[in-house]
């Protein structure tokens, strides 16, 4: 029986080893002192597990394909390296909460995409947005470059991560219109001051979402939009399996939109929409009454 194992655990390490000359040649582009053998033998290893060279990627190309290869082996490293321990966000590997960091900021391109059909989200970003479990801080940032006129507020209650996102924050351009608080999203204030919140279920367990979507209700402004994310579950019978276990580390509960659903409309949001992606589901809610329009535009 355990040979049979072996050919296939073989081919699987033979992929591993290409992802990570794929990534190695990634990185490279970008720097010149090395040797030049070393770097000319990554390049045809990533060539030959591409199919092309890695050379003829598009510029544009390369941040999400570094992102893909780092969180793959960041979240598969940190599995192998510790497969009992018990479920839970307990990351404090910098190199891995900054991996989950760069993954996770094309959340608010996603937003902004949303918006580009729906007006009423498109004026939603305007004033103020928050960033529930901040991480690292890449979602903030990514929304405060896209919005200059947007003030963007990031709470979570992991220091190891926190302590990265103000470091990354200090070092951004952005430093003025972000806000970096060690905040639990139960004590969030009942002030209404918010017009948009981002909520990633996926690291949270049930009874903190429900308090989580009443307190951010009660801190929205008229109008306000929530975004909640959860993992999409996808066809294929292993990645499905690997979901569901990525939540369950991470500290979640929810897989199911239609829950999230159901806890929206239980909590008075109205214009509720699923909008599924390969990754990611976002389930879009929103305050009742109209967001007011003394905000400038989001550009």
């Amino acid at each position: 029986m355990t040979e049979s194992a072996l050919p296939r655990v073989a081919e699987l390490a033979r992929s591993v080893r290409m992802l990570a000359a794929i990534g190695a040649a990634l990185k490279l582009r970008t720097r010149a002192d090395m040797d030049t053998e070393m770097r000319d033998r990554i390049a045809r290893a990533a060539g030959l597990a591409l199919g092309i060279a890695p050379s003829s990627l598009a510029e544009a190309a390369l941040p999400r394909l570094q992102t893909m290869i780092a969180m793959a082996f960041a979240e598969g490293s940190e599995l192998l390296r510790d497969p009992a321990r018990g479920p839970g966000w307990q990351i404090t590997d910098p190199e891995t909460l900054q991996a989950q960091g760069r993954a996770s900021a094309s959340v608010f391109d996603r937003i902004l995409a949303l918006s580009e059909t729906r007006p009423p989200l498109k004026q939603a970003l305007r004033g103020r947005f928050l960033d529930v479990g901040t991480g690292v801080g890449a979602i903030a940032l990514r929304a405060a470059q896209a919005c200059p006129a947007l003030e963007v507020h990031g709470i979570d209650i992991w220091p190891p991560a926190l302590a990265i996102a103000e470091r990354n924050v200090a070092a951004s351009p952005f430093a003025a219109r972000i806000r970096i608080d060690l905040l639990d999203v139960a004590d969030l204030p009942a002030t209404p001051r918010y017009s948009l919140a981002w909520l990633p279920t996926m690291f949270l367990q049930r009874a903190v979402v429900r308090e989580a979507i009443a307190r951010i209700a009660a801190a929205s402004r008229p109008g306000a939009f929530l975004v909640a994310g959860l993992y999409t579950v996808p066809q294929d019978p292993f990645l499905a399996e690997f979901t569901a276990l990525r939540t369950l580390r991470n500290g979640g509960e929810i897989t199911d939109s239609a829950e999230l659903v159901a806890m929206l409309a239980r909590e008075g949001f109205g214009d509720i929409e699923v909008d599924r992606g390969p990754v990611a589901t976002f389930v879009v809610a929103r305050t009742s009454s109209l967001p007011d329009a003394d905000h400038p535009a989001c550009l």
